[in-house]
This record gives C-alpha cells, sequence and structure tokens, in this order.
C-alpha cells in the first residue's frame, strides 16, 4: 500500500459498534454476519458480554476473532453493558469524526446501513439513527422519530413518512437500537448512565442529555434497521391481572414502565414546571395500579368512588357552569338562534331542550316538498349542511322578509314536530356514522 492509500485509510473515522448483549447467542452471531458484511470500510466490533451463561463471549472469539469481546463476571444489563463498550471506544478512538453505533443484538442490517448513518450524520453534524420497521413486516414502520411530551409525561413516535423525506431534524430522543454518534459527542456530554438508569430509559436519557448539551439530533429516512419486537422486555398493559404481574410491570427492571426508572428521568430532565406534577401522577398510577387492576380492586374500588365523589362532582359543576355562560353568550350573540346549534346547549338540559324548542336535521326533499332551493338557503346562511350530504339543519328560526318565508316556516314546523324528529335524528346519525366509516 502506497502513502496516499495509507493517507486516505487513515483519514476514514473508524465506527466503533457496541453490541450489548445478555445471552440470546443466535441473535448475537445473526447481528455479527450483519455487521461484517458492511460496505463501510472502518469498522471495529465490541461484544460487550453483561454476563451471559450461554457461552456467548467463547462462541463470538471462536466463530470471529476480530471482534473485541468485553466480559463481566456479573449481570451488567444494557445500560452497563453499552457503558462498558463505548469506554473502550473512548479509550481506543482517537479521530475527532469516529463514532460510536448502538446496537442491539435482535436486529437485522442492510449492508450499506453504517455507510449511509456515516454519510448523514456528516452532512447534518449529528447523532443519527434510521428508521425502525418490524422483522416480522419490513413495510411496516414502528419508528420515525421520537419525541417526549413533557405537559403530558408520554412519548410520541412518528411512524409515517412522505416521500420526499430524507431527515427528520426534530426528535427530542433517539433509540439505543441502531444509532450512530460522533465521540466527541459523548466525550462532551458524558457516557450512559448505568448507576442512574440501569436498563430502559437509559436511551433516551442519553439522549436528552446530548440534546441539552446543544447537539443536534436527526433520523435519517435513506435506510431502515428491522427489530425483532417481539423479543422486547416487560410491555405495559391495561385491565385487570395477578398482584405479582402488576409488581413486576411497576417494578421490575426488565419493565418499560418501571417506577423508579420513571422518577429518575423525571428529577434529571423535565421542565421544573411540570416536573412535580409528573410525579404525583407516577405515584398516582402505581397505587391505582396495585389498588384497582389486582384482586384488591373489591375492596378499593368502593373506596374510591367514595373519596373522588366530591372532585368529580366538582368537576361535572364547574363544567355545566362553563356550559351555561357559553351558553348565556350564544343567546346573546344569536337571540333565539341557538337552539339551532344543540351543542351549545348544557348536557344536562339539551335534550329536554332539543325535544321541545330545537328544529331537528332534514332531508333535502324535505326542502324540495315547499318549493324551496337547498343551494339558494345555502349561500343565504339559512341552512347548513352536513358531511353526509343528503341532511341540513336550520341556521336560524327567524327568516326576515325573505319572499319564501311562508314555505320557510313551513320547512320550519316540520325540522321542530318532536314526534318526527327524534326518527328523523336517528336517521341523521346513522348516516353519519356510515360516512365516517366511509372517510
Amino acid at each position: 500500500m502506497g502513502p496516499d492509500a495509507e493517507e486516505l485509510t487513515s483519514a476514514i473515522p473508524i465506527v466503533y459498534v457496541v453490541v450489548p448483549v445478555f445471552n440470546r447467542l443466535h441473535f448475537t452471531l445473526d447481528c455479527l454476519r450483519d455487521l461484517k458484511a458492511q460496505t463501510y470500510g472502518s469498522i471495529e466490533i465490541i461484544i460487550s458480554d453483561g454476563g451471559s451463561t450461554d457461552g456467548t463471549s467463547d462462541a463470538v472469539e471462536a466463530e470471529f476473532p476480530d471482534v473485541v469481546v468485553l466480559r463481566s463476571s456479573v449481570e451488567l444489563w444494557w445500560t452497563g453493558s453499552m457503558a462498558m463498550g463505548i469506554d473502550y471506544a473512548l479509550k481506543h478512538g482517537s479521530g475527532n469524526r469516529d463514532c460510536v453505533l448502538m446496537m442491539n443484538n435482535d436486529t437485522q442490517l442492510p449492508i450499506d446501513y453504517i455507510e449511509t448513518l456515516m454519510s448523514c450524520a456528516q452532512i447534518n453534524d449529528a447523532a443519527v439513527g434510521a428508521l425502525i420497521a418490524d422483522s416480522r413486516n419490513p413495510e411496516y414502520i414502528l419508528d420515525a422519530g421520537e419525541y417526549i411530551d413533557w405537559k403530558n409525561y408520554s412519548f410520541p413516535v412518528k411512524t409515517s413518512i412522505k416521500s420526499s423525506e430524507h431527515f427528520c431534524a426534530d426528535v427530542d430522543v433517539l433509540p439505543g437500537r441502531g444509532t450512530l454518534i460522533p465521540l466527541h459527542m459523548i466525550r462532551a456530554a458524558g457516557n450512559v448512565d448505568a448507576e442512574m438508569l440501569p436498563h430502559y430509559l437509559a436511551d433516551y436519557e442519553f439522549f436528552y442529555r446530548l440534546k441539552r448539551h446543544g447537539f443536534r439530533l436527526g433520523v435519517c429516512y435513506d435506510t431502515k434497521i428491522l427489530a425483532h419486537i417481539e423479543e422486547t422486555g416487560i410491555i405495559p398493559t391495561s385491565g385487570g391481572s395477578t398482584f405479582r404481574q402488576i409488581w413486576h410491570e411497576v417494578f421490575s427492571r426488565r419493565s418499560m414502565s418501571n417506577f423508579w426508572d420513571h422518577w429518575r428521568f423525571v428529577t434529571r430532565h423535565a421542565p421544573n414546571e411540570y416536573r412535580n406534577h409528573i410525579r404525583f401522577r407516577l405515584v398516582k398510577r402505581v397505587i391505582a395500579d396495585l389498588t384497582l387492576r389486582t384482586p384488591a380492586r373489591a375492596l378499593f374500588f368502593p373506596l374510591y368512588l367514595l373519596l373522588t365523589l366530591p372532585m368529580r362532582a366538582r368537576a361535572v359543576v364547574t363544567g355545566q357552569k362553563r356550559a351555561f355562560t357559553r351558553l348565556a353568550a350564544g343567546i346573546r350573540k344569536d337571540g333565539a338562534d341557538v337552539v339551532c346549534h344543540p351543542r351549545l346547549i348544557p348536557a344536562i338540559i339539551r335534550l329536554p331542550v332539543y325535544l321541545a324548542v330545537a328544529p331537528g336535521p332534514v332531508k333535502h326533499e324535505h326542502i324540495e316538498e315547499y318549493g324551496l332551493v337547498a343551494d339558494e338557503l345555502l349561500q343565504k346562511g339559512i341552512l347548513r349542511q352536513f358531511r353526509c350530504h343528503e341532511w341540513y339543519a336550520l341556521n336560524t328560526v327567524s327568516f326576515g322578509e325573505d319572499a319564501g318565508i311562508r314555505e320557510l316556516k313551513k320547512l320550519r314546523r316540520k325540522a321542530w314536530n318532536p314526534f318526527a324528529k327524534v326518527w328523523r335524528t336517528f336517521s341523521w346519525y346513522m348516516a353519519m356514522r356510515k360516512t365516517s366509516v366511509a372517510e
């Protein structure tokens, strides 16, 4: 190799691929085969074995002698294993453009995966992830960008993209599954925090910390990684269950909804205006899960109803006060025409008011029955049309000096008729449902 070739080779950034593993040897070997087939020319693969008992380390060394295998005599969980691999990369990486690729072993990669991510990271000066799709259905997108809604404490995930989109630059966090991070970002913001979050949420905490340090995060849509999503840990459920299962869901390290993990994450990163509210909701959720989703529900549900009755009653009263305030504003603005808009009428009196004084929906044929033209009435604002186009409603009960006032009054009486109105309202409701399903 000549000097120019050596200079070119040394200029290529090294990608340290860190794969944290714990047993599941078959996934690890398949993942390594995908990594060895990559088109990118400067890769160092690190298997970070967090205490496997199935001979993973020995099997990897036997089949892939050039792969770095880091061993632990104790179980490290995901974060500890990832931290061990990243520490190795930080120690051996010297170039400013060298990167770490976080990789889970239960994934499948196209051969140009690393090459595509490296190009995207350099162009956008960002830590970048890729589209994540279901290995059982590669066209089904699981993750095209992840966000944090602190107000509601939820983690919305984008699951669709437009054909013209190639890069998503507004994400709040990235997953630890197949994401590329320049080493200089890790040196500035720190490694993943195994002491704080041993397993779940550690990747979110790490990437949110990167973002708070001013680094850019993004998702590259020009490549995808396939995930064996069925191998995920304890997924939050709903409905009743055993006390043991709910306890594991709330406190197990393998659970995505682990109470302490979320408490620590919120304590470190939640905005001040939301932090205490979120922590209150976390405690409330634990209490509700243990008392209302277990066999203890029979004992605690009546107590729950009794304790929450004042709050629920106050909420109903407050809601109705707001509704009557809106009704008063509507009457001041529109006068008697307010009855043409039943949703403005408070729920507590809506049915009797609707049956007694409000005009109900009418069909096109009812309008023509009195020699009226629907399009003309729509233009004048006398009628409005529903999404199911054969149905209309009156916008006013006062017709002024309109030329067809006699016919309009007849139409108003027909729309008002309480007996026929019940059947027409039901027919209109069913037509609206069919329209909604069709759309």
